[in-house]
């Protein structure tokens, strides 16, 4: 619960202080859109169906290309009064600029080590890192991550079926 507060503190603080202009914004999802449908028109239709599995991915793109639009047009008009990027000043503040790029880190190292390492011994590690980069007390942050793990381990792996790696933990896998 303390570091989804203190992720929730982060986001707000970074959206209060760091602006992309709505001209960027909307190129950038109008072009995510142009290309779902570009790709969705490859699928193949079902026969003897006038609805195909491209359906469903082409509303959405259309969806995404209006909402692209719109927010081109709104930013066009605020042009003259903003600049394309204003960068916050937390840039400066190394603890808020780490907890802020750690988070993707943390997946990407995931997906890197826990085919090896196991989920476990790895959900506790990030989790570690993450409660302790956010001022975490230090056995708050070792409970939490090693309860929180395994609490998220047998939701995952005994509830839902999900094949999580056990890695360096196949010897005592339940």
């Amino acid at each position: 619960m303390l570091l989804l507060r203190e992720i929730h503190r982060t986001l707000r603080f970074i959206e209060a202080h760091m602006k992309i202009n709505d001209v960027l914004s909307g190129l950038l999802i109008g072009s995510f859109g142009a290309a779902i449908y570009v790709h969705a028109r490859s699928f193949p239709p079902l026969p003897g169906q006038n609805v195909g599995p491209n359906m469903f991915p082409q509303l959405i793109a259309s969806g995404l290309m209006i909402c692209a639009v719109m927010l081109v047009l709104r930013g066009i008009k605020t042009l003259g009064t903003e600049g394309w990027i204003t960068l916050p000043h937390w840039l400066g503040q190394r603890r808020i600029a780490l907890g802020f790029l750690l988070i993707p880190l943390v997946l990407v190292l995931y997906v890197a080590v826990s085919e090896h390492l196991g989920f476990i011994p790895t959900a506790v590690i990030l989790l570690m890192t993450l409660f302790l980069v956010f001022q975490v007390r230090l056995r708050t942050a070792l409970v939490v991550a090693i309860v929180g793990s395994l609490c998220i381990h047998t939701l995952f792996y005994k509830l839902l079926k999900v094949p999580l790696p056990w890695g360096i933990l196949e010897s005592v896998a339940w």
